[in-house]
């Protein structure tokens, strides 16, 4: 962290007896003596370092009053480097500092290279590679261990529009249940942007859209063109894919192509009781690996159908349809291989990556101390070894070092898995769903709801809710 020291505006204004006299002199000579000056260095949890200095002058009267309130006119600047305040693009510096010298080696070099430095300069290439690569694969892996809700803004490709269209002739209660959901899968997931097929028509439509001719005529208009140039089939369809050449995968018509935006990457289906489609898209590539996510937006998918045909008896309606992972035009049915559970291979092979650069760092050291000491002993270095292979071993020795301890770092942040107990062991519990008969039956079916959207896309294993001081449901 760069730092400045900063000069300080004295503290008061100067004393009525300080000008045009000798005791005035001698009272700043008195005043300069009692000026206090401080540096202070903090250390962060980020590995940040601020440097900052403060520089109190007071009425020799007042210093000590000054002293006891710990006050005073300070300013502190700040000068960041991105990447390198976190240690983030440490490595790459590295790598770009060794690249130089071996660049330089290489041009000082007169006559033939021999063999045991063409091994040390092979081996620092194939190194540099490695280390230059160090932070987009932490970033990688941080991104797979972390719930994937990212707060990256959403597509901001020419031609798109934002959009928030319901249907106008259902009814107010259901438009605002409508407006609600889309909002809350919007913020807990990485979506950009959902439609809503039931019965024929759209009859909901929100976030990022490709701008077709009309659309900003209004929320009516929106649905008008939606309809115009998507008619999907009734058919049952849940699947989602995880990246864009996986858009194709899905079955004909199913999503709105004409209207996603030019760099969708991900997209997922999911059926609604009665009928219907629930459709959302993202810019991030494997937006929805995330098996919570997916639950989420399932749970959404059901709600929606609930609202929708509140007249009509579901009871009859099919079993439910199994998840597909739409990729490489052939569908992989989850159930059958529950690998693609999670699409992402940071995810998948998380252990073996942050291993990975340390056994690699190792084997480059041993590498090299096989080839300096059969260097040693060679008829070689018998007029001694050339400065030159000496430069090239530091370079893949530094960058081996650097593999090894970036290796140690990934393993020492390995995520550790919760330990999760089965509640049907329990002897000491049982198994509960009480609502107060005195709650509106409407507002019963949302508590129950919320319950089975809870303990199926997380791992709560009990719910209560107080409501003026009184428990209306467990």
């Amino acid at each position: 962290m760069l730092s400045s020291l900063l000069k300080v505006t004295p503290c008061g204004p100067p004393h009525p007896r300080a000008q045009g006299s000798s005791h005035a002199r001698h009272h700043l000579s008195r005043r300069r003596q009692f000026s206090n000056c401080c540096a202070a260095s903090t250390l962060g949890k980020s590995s940040r370092f601020s440097l900052a200095a403060l520089a109190v002058q007071a009425h020799p009267r007042l210093r000590r009053l000054t002293m006891r309130a710990r006050g005073g006119d300070f300013a502190i600047i700040r000068f960041r480097i991105p990447g390198l305040d976190d240690l983030t693009m440490l490595p790459r510096v590295i790598t770009a500092c060794c690249l130089a010298l071996l660049v330089y080696n290489r041009a000082t070099t007169t006559g033939d290279v021999d063999s045991f430095r063409q091994v040390s300069e092979a081996l620092a290439l194939v190194f540099s590679v490695l280390a230059w690569s160090i932070p987009w694969v932490g970033g990688r892996l941080e991104e797979a261990a972390r719930r994937q809700v990212s707060a990256k803004p959403t597509s901001r490709k020419p031609g798109s529009i934002q959009t928030l269209a319901i249907k106008q002739t259902l009814p107010s209660e259901v438009q605002i249940d409508i407006s609600w959901i889309s909002s809350v899968l919007l913020r807990l997931t990485n979506a950009d942007g959902l439609v809503v097929w039931h019965d024929g028509e759209v009859i909901c439509s929100r976030g990022i859209l490709k701008r077709l001719q009309g659309f900003a005529s209004g929320a009516e208009y929106v649905l008008k063109g939606l309809d115009a140039v998507w008619q999907p089939e009734a058919t049952p369809v849940n699947g989602f894919c995880a990246t864009q050449r996986g858009l194709e995968s899905f079955p004909n018509k199913l999503l709105p192509a004409k209207v996603l935006p030019v760099d969708t990457e991900a997209a997922v289906v999911k059926p609604m009781p009665g009928g219907g489609h629930l459709i959302m898209w993202s810019a991030r590539p494997r937006a929805f690996d995330k098996e919570a996510d997916r639950l989420w937006v399932a749970n959404a998918a059901s709600k929606l159908g609930l609202l929708l045909n509140e007249e009509k008896d579901l009871q009859d309606q099919p079993s439910e349809v199994a998840e597909v992972c739409f990729e490489d035009d052939l569908p992989i049915s989850l159930e059958e291989n529950d690998e693609v559970a999670q699409r992402d291979p940071f995810a998948r092979f998380d252990t073996q990556i942050r291993i990975a650069p340390t056994f690699l760092g190792m084997l480059g050291l041993g590498v090299l101390i096989l080839n300096r000491q059969s260097l040693v002993f060679s008829d070689a270095s018998r007029y001694g070894v050339d400065p030159s292979q000496t430069r090239a071993d530091l370079c893949a020795g530094v960058l081996s070092v650097t593999l090894l301890l970036q290796g140690l770092v990934w393993i020492s942040e390995t995520p550790k898995s919760p330990d999760i107990e089965d509640t049907a062991e329990w002897e000491d519990a049982n198994k509960v769903l009480w609502v107060d008969e005195a709650v509106p039956q409407r507002t019963s079916e949302e508590l129950i709801w919320a319950w089975s959207a809870f303990s199926r896309a997380t791992r709560a294993c009990s719910m209560a809710i107080f409501w003026r001081g009184e428990c209306i449901m467990q």
